[in-house]
């Protein structure tokens, strides 16, 4: 069975327990975006009314964010704000996690994982309250 991206998030977390390296840090990054990411794209499948929006030449990472970022009129006000503060924070953890995957000349931080860590939280949160308005 697939993980799913609370499971993602909860390993990030068990991984910065014991991490001590630049590689270390990176994994803890990388996992807890990704754990984030997947709640997020979860969430924006099950909006009633989904943005239309799209970037040429953009991976899906940047299409998700932009269809937050640019919401359906018709999308109940809510969570159209909702989406722009997790296209917002997305946008923070994005940036660090492209850092960790392509960037090894640059020294990757504790800190920068803890906070990776800590915004993914924040995301998973507010899905979950968003989710609770779907239903």
């Amino acid at each position: 069975m697939a993980a799913t991206p609370e499971e993602i998030l909860a390993q990030a977390v068990k991984q910065l327990q014991s991490a001590s390296s630049d590689a270390d840090y990176r994994s803890v990054i990388v996992a807890a975006y990704y754990g984030a990411y997947h709640a997020v794209v979860k969430l924006e499948e099950r909006f009633p009314h989904r943005s239309q929006s799209t970037v040429k030449k953009s991976g899906s990472h940047e299409a998700l964010l932009v269809r937050l970022e640019n919401p359906n009129p018709k999308l109940d006000y809510g969570l159209r704000v909702i989406g722009s503060e997790l296209a917002e924070q997305m946008r923070v953890i994005k940036a660090l996690r492209e850092l960790a995957s392509y960037d090894p000349d640059e020294d990757v931080r504790v800190d920068q994982a803890e906070q990776t860590i800590l915004i993914a939280k924040d995301i998973m949160a507010e899905c979950a309250r968003a989710h609770k308005k779907i239903n």
